[in-house]
């Protein structure tokens, strides 16, 4: 029933009042809920297209994931295959022959790479496309490439061929299933010394099917649904997909389910849209006379709360970023310890899922040694502390981690709602740290202790109360090490140094010391007191650096030689000590090697005397102290001087004269052989400019001078200070100058040889020289040594050697030289074998220049021995 109020005088205005009051209001409300539908359309069509974005973006970050994941496998299979074909014994097993043992019984490329590895196929092809070797789901197999791969084989074998110490990788459709095909050429690697094959190099080929199952944990780990590879034609074509390219066949497609979860949100939102457009509507035309108030009120508390929604998402943006762009990981955990919260770097530093320890306590992922972390924490909180504390945690791998971690308590309302804070993995920084201090205190190559470790060992066993204990100092040196570094490399060299380390490891005892300090220079301290003791356990040291080393297929044989001191006995101190027995170790090297040496005290003594004379050798070469004698050379068949060999002499000013093999020797040792060389090259040379015609003289070269450099540079600098002609220079060289360093002594005899001075074999007969290097080395001639003229003629085994001797000059066309001849005899002797020239005390005595000068005049014009 409508209530009709009575009439008023002022009807007509009222009305005319109501009606236009009433058009306003109707027209304000029907802009208002026009506006208002368009707001509700706008909204439902913005779901709409966020819903779609939504579904778009969840494929597209599907189909990303799994690009990234074949894209990583493919990485993973490359870095495989290279580590397996860009390897000397792959080469040496693989390619130059076909090692089946090596391969598959050794398991170098056996069922592990199945099992292991997850490579269902795994192939070996020749240079002349045959399948040599084919590993098939961790089985042997006879199946060839072309089997699989069919007419992609070709092409895959012809780039791989193609490349150069990299791999390839290839995606392919094998038995309908996606697959990743690598290859790579099969070469040497850094090994040298391994046999070449001619032609194509052979490829390894490792083969990786995406089975359902293998697909299956994949879309696990990725959070992708149900992947598979697509049924057909028909189903390629559907989405979500991802296409993944092949080379002279047809692609394949992996599909998986999509997650559509713009789907879900519009079964979600559109019913709550409605309603809410159904309520607003009826709210509206109940509430007409408010609305527009109501709207104006509306307006203001939805841009209020549009702000706060805005700061808010700015401050959870700001939060997230920093989570993410931290090294650390950030977690908060409720008042009972149980983790509430772990940033998204979790996943990443640890490989845990976030889930699986969301609601786990925190003392079962962080662990310290002696107590629990949240009672630690309980602790910091009652002390007001906020140390960091150092822990240790499991990576999803199973890896020990070690982490730094730093907390505070959570308050509400006065109190503790639980505890958050931050953890670093530090683990590299104190690997880093361990390793440092590791080689502070031992040695790179070997593992032993160094020098360091070596003087701190000694220092505490040699202070009070560890005095009186007994100590054996062994100083070891390998033999033969130099020349096997030189000829096989450092890396084989390094190779026998760290299994002769780990050989002399096994040597010492719990208390022991095994030390290197460089090079092949070994020290071990033995508690051991009784020489006898110690006298077997070097004994046993000696056996077992005699035992074959194998590097690679080649065997090294080597010796050592040991110097003993011992504490307290001959010192107490370890830089005594270590020079004691460095001082008996050069004893066993000079004694010969192999063998051990005690110390003695006069060893030490001659050491300084050794020390005192190189001093006065370097004082006599400043004061001219040395002197040249000259022993004349005939020409045996016309008894005509054909020149002289020069020798050194020392006469110490107030002293008797010192003989050459008692400083020679100790000048080689000490580097002083080549300032007496440079001495007497260039006094002979001047000496000789001045005998005329072309008589010669003959300079002794020490084997040292063949180590150097600049021996030619030194022989030309001789030559031309002195005006004297190459060819009347000659050089005596013995024997074992071509042992040592055979191919660095025929550079340097060639370069002797441009200069045109003469090369001659001293002392032939007396060392291990074969036949070859007569021929391989640029001699002029060879000098037959003394020792073999002593029983000459008499002796017919005397008279067969030197007579052999002359025989091997002529056919090599070498000038023969006899020397020590000291009688008649032995001169005619000489002469009927058709010996060239020939020295000795019978034709003349080494003398002085002026005796020599005035043997030249009265010889100018006659001839001193009978032809």
């Amino acid at each position: 029933m409508t209530f009709v109020p009575p009439e008023s005088p002022s009807r007509p205005f009222t009305l005319a009042a109501e009606h236009r009051t009433l058009r306003t209001t109707r027209r304000s409300l029907r802009i208002f809920s026009l506006l208002l539908a368009g707001v509700l359309l706008l909204s439902v069509l913005m779901v709409i297209a966020i819903a779609l974005r939504q579904d778009r973006d969840a494929t597209a970050h599907d189909r990303q994931l799994l690009s990234q994941a074949w894209q990583a496998r493919q990485d993973t299979m490359l870095t495989d295959v290279r580590d397996y074909a860009f390897w000397g014994e792959a080469w040496r097993n693989l390619h130059v022959t076909l090692n089946t043992r090596w391969a598959w019984e050794e398991e170098n490329l056996g069922p592990g790479l199945y099992k292991e590895y997850h490579y269902e196929g795994v192939f070996v092809v020749d240079g002349a496309g045959r399948t040599r070797y084919a590993v098939i789901d961790g089985k042997r197999a006879d199946l060839p490439l072309e089997a699989w791969l069919g007419a992609q084989s070709a092409a895959l074998l012809r780039d791989a061929r193609r490349l150069d110490n990299a791999a390839l990788a290839r995606n392919a459709e094998i038995q309908r299933q996606p697959a990743i095909v690598v290859a790579a050429p099969i070469s040497m690697g850094k090994v040298p010394g391994l046999p070449d094959v001619p032609g194509p190099p052979s490829v390894l080929v490792f083969v990786n099917l995406f089975t359902p199952a293998k697909l299956d944990a994949l879309g696990k780990m990725l959070d992708v649904r149900a992947p598979r590879a697509a049924l057909d034609t028909r189903d390629a074509l559907q989405q979500p997909r991802m296409t993944l390219g092949v080379r002279e066949g047809a692609s394949v497609v992996l599909r998986w389910q999509a997650k559509d979860p713009g789907s879900r949100l519009l079964a979600l939102l559109l019913p709550i849209l409605a309603a809410m457009a159904l309520l607003t509507g009826w709210i509206t035309r109940r509430v007409s006379r408010h609305a527009l108030h109501n709207a104006v009120l509306s307006d203001r508390r939805f841009a209020m709360l549009t702000v706060s929604q805005q700061e808010l998402a700015n401050s959870e943006a700001r939060f997230r970023d920093l989570a993410e762009a931290a090294s650390d990981w950030i977690w908060e955990t409720d008042e009972k310890g149980r983790l509430i919260y772990l940033s998204s770097r979790f996943h990443r530093l640890t490989g845990h899922q976030i889930a699986d320890w969301t609601g786990e306590h925190i003392d079962r992922l962080l662990t310290h040694p002696s107590h629990s972390l949240v009672a630690w924490l309980m602790r910091q909180e009652e002390s007001s502390s906020s140390a960091p504390l150092r822990c240790q945690f499991l990576s999803a791998q199973g890896e020990r981690r070690i982490g730094h971690l730093v907390a505070k308590t959570i308050w509400h309302n006065g109190r503790r709602a639980g505890f958050r804070g931050t953890v670093s993995d530090i683990t590299q920084g104190m690997e880093a740290e361990a390793r440092i201090q590791f080689l502070s205190r031992h040695d790179a190559l070997t593992g032993l202790s160094n020098r360091i470790q070596l003087q701190e060992f000694l220092t505490r066993h040699l202070e009070p109360p560890h005095l009186a204990s007994p100590l054996a100092i062994v100083s070891l040196d390998l033999d033969q090490f130099k020349p096997l570094n030189d000829h096989w490399g450092h890396a084989a060299g390094d190779q026998v140094l760290n299994q002769m380390a780990q050989r002399l490891q096994r040597g010492v005892g719990a208390h022991e010391l095994a030390a290197r300090l460089g090079g092949d220079d070994f020290v071990l301290v033995l508690q051991e007191g009784d020489a006898e003791t110690v006298a077997h356990r070097c004994t046993r040291l000696l056996h077992e650096v005699q035992q074959p080393i194998f590097t690679g297929q080649h065997a090294h044989y080597l010796t050592a030689s040991i110097g003993i001191a011992c504490a307290p006995q001959d010192a107490s101190h370890p830089e005594a000590l270590l020079r004691m027995s460095d001082i008996a170790l050069n004893e066993a090297r000079a004694a010969g090697r192999n063998r051990w040496v005690w110390y003695a005290n006069n060893m030490a003594s001659q050491r300084d005397h050794k020390r005192d004379m190189a001093q006065r050798i370097e004082q006599a070469l400043r004061d001219d102290e040395f002197t040249l004698h000259y022993q004349p050379r005939y020409q045996l068949q016309s008894g005509r001087l054909a020149g002289a060999e020069a020798l050194i002499r020392w006469q110490p000013a107030g002293g008797p004269p010192i003989p050459p093999d008692r400083f020679i020797p100790l000048a080689e040792e000490n580097g002083l052989i080549v300032a007496i060389s440079d001495w007497v090259l260039a006094r002979a040379c001047r000496d000789a400019s001045g005998w005329g015609a072309d008589r010669y003289v003959s300079v002794n070269i020490s084997p040292v001078e063949f180590r150097t450099t600049d021996l030619v540079e030194r022989v030309a600098r001789a030559l031309a200070s002195s005006g004297l002609p190459a060819t009347r220079l000659e050089l005596e060289i013995t024997e074992n100058v071509t042992f040592e360093h055979p191919q660095q002594a025929l550079e340097v005899m060639q370069g002797l040889r441009a200069l045109g001075v003469r090369l001659t074999v001293d002392d032939f007969g007396t060392g291990y020289a074969a036949l070859g290097y007569l021929k391989t080395f640029p001699f002029n001639g060879l000098k037959i040594d003394r020792s073999w003229m002593k029983d000459f003629p008499e002796s017919q085994q005397a008279e067969s050697v030197v007579a052999g001797i002359i025989a091997l000059a002529h056919a090599f066309a070498l000038t023969i030289t006899a020397e020590g001849i000291e009688t008649e005899a032995q001169l005619d002797q000489l002469k009927r074998l058709s010996c060239e020239e020939g020295q000795g005390y019978f034709l003349g005595r080494p003398m002085p220049l002026l005796a020599f000068a005035a043997l030249l005049d009265s010889t100018s014009h006659t001839t001193l021995i009978r032809a």
